[in-house]
Order: C-alpha cells, then structure tokens, then sequence
C-alpha cells in the first residue's frame, strides 16, 4: 500500500530483515514471559509447603493445582520459543 501514498518500497531484503527482527523480539517476549511464570512456581512452591506446614489442605489442593497449570504452561512457551527460534533460522 505505500506505493499508492509515495512512501518508498522495501526490497526483499530489508524486509526479510524486518521479519527476522520481529521474530527475534517475540522469542524474547516469549522467553521473558516463562521466566515470570518460574518465578512464580517457585513462589506456588513455597506457599504450598507453608500452608501443607500449617496443616491446611484445602489451600494446597488450589495452590498444587495452580502449580500444575503453570508447569504446562511453562511447557508451551519452551515449546513457542523453539518453533519461533526455527522460524526465525528459515528466514535466514
């Protein structure tokens, strides 16, 4: 469509670059986002075993199927991240 306004027109190559470029910062987002649901096991974790310490079961049944729930999660991203890092080889 920028040809129709006057704007210039990318050549292949620069927008291969482009494409490259944006696939790179989605691996990153991905791979910053797995890293907060980590870190949020571990907390899961330490909540879990105070509240199992205090004898309180109800809790830790929520909490430990939290816990599941973020472990599949972080699962998925492992395997986004690998498929966007693949993509992002075949472009080179």
């Amino acid at each position: 469509m920028s040809f129709l306004f006057g704007g210039k027109t990318k050549t292949p190559a620069e927008m291969m670059r482009e494409y490259k470029r944006n696939v790179d910062r989605s691996v990153r987002e991905i791979e910053r986002e797995k890293t907060k649901l980590q870190q949020q096991e571990k907390k899961v974790i330490a909540d879990i075993k105070k509240a199992a310490k205090d004898g309180q079961m109800g809790p830790v049944k929520i909490m430990a199927k939290d816990l599941v729930r973020t472990r599949n999660q972080i699962t998925k991203f492992y395997q986004m991240k690998c498929q966007m890092q693949a993509v992002g080889l075949r472009l080179q």
